[in-house]
C-alpha cells in the first residue's frame, strides 16, 4: 500500500527560499525523495519559510511556515502548523528528531543525525538545571511520540540506551550512504613534482572545524612549499562566503570554492588527503565516506558517528578536532606515502560496506513497519 507521505524539516532551503545549502542533510534529503518516489508514495515537504512554495526536487512541493522560536532547542510551534497542514497525509516523516515534540501524526518516523548536545554552546541553551531537565523532557517526548527512530549513527543510541533504556526499541541503526559508482579511486601516479593536495569538503563552519583547519592550512603552507589546501563548502551566508574567499585568495596554495554534488567526485579524485575535523553535532559524514570511497587519505576525529566509519591508523587518522593535531596528521602523512596509500585502500573498502543499496535497504524496512506498508520497490533510472 502507498500512501501521501508529509515530511517536515528545519531548512532544506534558507528560510528566504532563495539559496540552496548544499549539505549532507540536504542531499540526504533528496535521497530520501527518491526512495520513497520509488516505493509508490507521493511526497510533500515543509520547512520555515515565509508562506513560498518551492520544490525539493521537480514535482515535489517544499512549504515554507512562518518561524522564529526554538525554546529548549524544539520548534512547537512549527510542529503545531505541520500537524494540522498534513493532517491529511498517510504517513509522516519528522527530518530531525526534535520536530516531533509535542505531536506527531501516528503513522510517523523521525531522523536523527547524530547527537547535537555535544555542541559547546549548549550549555547556553540551558543555563539552569530546570531548563536542562525540560529540554530533556522535550527530547524524551519527541522520540516516543513516533513509531520509529532512524538514527544515522551508534553513538545516539547507545546515549538514549544508557539515558531511557525503554525507548532504545524504537531506533532502528542506518548509516548514511556513498554511492559508490560515482565515488571511486583515481589512478594516483608517483607524486614526484606535484604538490600534495588536502581537501576539506565541508561547510565553512565552526562545528566542521573551519577555525582549525584554517589555522592547520596557515601553517602547512608556510612551512612546506609542496602542499595546497582546497577549502570546498559552502557558509551560513554570502557575507562570510566572500569573506572565506578574500582570506584564501591572500595566501599562496590556499583556495576557498563551493561545488554541487554532482562534482564533488572530481574534487576528491584529485585529493591526496582529506580533512573531517568535525567538533560536534556528527553523525556518518557524507563527506567522509565520499573522501574514503575516493581512496583519500581522511584526517577526522573521534566525535558523533565518525568512529563508525574509521578506525584510527587502517582506514584513517583520528586526531583531537585541534589546528596542531590537523598540522601534525597532514605532515605525518606528507612524509609517509605508504601510510597515505594503506589508508586510502582501506578507506574504499570500508567505503564498500556502506553503499546505497544497504541505505536504501535499512530505510525500506523502517518504513514498513512503521507505515505498516510493504510496497515493491520499482527503480525510476
Amino acid at each position: 500500500m502507498s500512501g501521501r507521505v508529509a515530511i517536515l524539516t528545519s531548512n532544506h532551503l534558507e528560510p528566504s527560499g532563495m539559496r540552496q545549502v548544499y549539505g549532507g542533510a540536504e542531499r540526504y534529503g533528496v535521497e530520501l525523495t527518491h526512495l520513497l518516489l520509488d516505493l509508490g508514495h507521493e511526497v510533500e515537504w515543509w520547512q520555515i519559510g515565509n508562506h513560498w512554495k518551492k520544490e525539493i526536487i521537480p514535482g515535489v512541493p517544499l512549504r515554507g511556515v512562518p518561524e522564529s522560536d526554538f525554546p529548549y532547542q524544539t520548534m512547537p510551534h512549527l510542529n503545531q502548523v505541520f500537524f494540522e497542514q498534513a493532517v491529511d497525509a498517510d504517513f509522516a516523516i519528522y527530518f530531525v528528531t526534535f520536530l516531533a515534540y509535542p505531536t506527531a501524526l501516528p503513522r510517523s518516523i523521525s531522523v536523527s543525525h547524530g547527537i547535537y548536545w555535544d555542541h559547546p554552546g549548549t550549555d547556553k541553551f540551558h543555563a539552569t538545571e530546570p531548563e536542562r531537565e525540560e529540554w530533556m523532557r522535550r527530547l524524551q517526548l519527541a522520540i516516543g511520540a513516533v513509531r520509529r527512530v532512524v538514527s544515522v549513527d551508534t553513538a545516539t543510541i547507545n546515549w538514549v540506551r544508557a539515558t531511557w533504556p525503554t525507548l532504545a526499541q524504537k531506533f532502528s541503526y542506518v548509516p548514511n550512504f556513498v554511492d559508490l559508482d560515482a565515488f571511486h579511486p583515481a589512478d594516483r601516479p608517483d607524486r614526484a613534482g606535484r604538490r600534495l593536495r588536502v581537501a576539506f569538503p565541508r561547510r565553512a563552519t565552526t562545528v566542521r572545524g573551519v577555525n582549525e583547519a584554517g589555522k592547520a592550512a596557515l601553517w602547512l603552507t608556510e612551512a612546506d612549499p609542496d602542499i595546497e589546501v582546497h577549502f570546498v563548502g559552502r557558509a551560513h551566508d554570502d557575507g562570510m562566503e566572500r569573506t572565506m574567499m578574500a582570506w584564501a585568495s591572500s595566501h599562496d596554495r590556499l583556495f576557498y570554492y563551493w561545488l554541487p554534488p554532482h562534482l564533488m567526485p572530481d574534487l576528491y579524485r584529485h585529493a591526496d588527503v582529506a580533512w573531517i575535523p568535525s567538533k560536534s553535532s556528527e553523525g556518518t559524514s557524507l563527506a567522509c565516506l565520499e573522501a574514503m570511497a575516493s581512496g583519500c587519505a581522511v584526517i577526522t576525529t573521534p566525535v558523533g558517528g565518525l568512529p563508525d566509519l574509521v578506525q584510527d591508523n587502517y582506514s584513517g587518522l583520528l586526531i583531537e578536532p585541534t589546528a596542531r593535531g590537523l598540522y601534525e596528521a597532514t605532515v605525518r602523512l606528507q612524509r609517509d606515502p605508504k601510510l597515505r596509500e594503506r589508508l586510502g585502500r582501506h578507506a574504499r573498502e570500508v567505503a564498500e560496506t556502506f553503499g546505497l543499496d544497504r541505505w536504501r535497504a535499512g530505510w525500506t524496512a523502517a518504513i514498513e513497519d512503521a507505515f505498516g506498508t510493504a510496497p515493491q520497490a520499482t527503480p525510476t533510472g
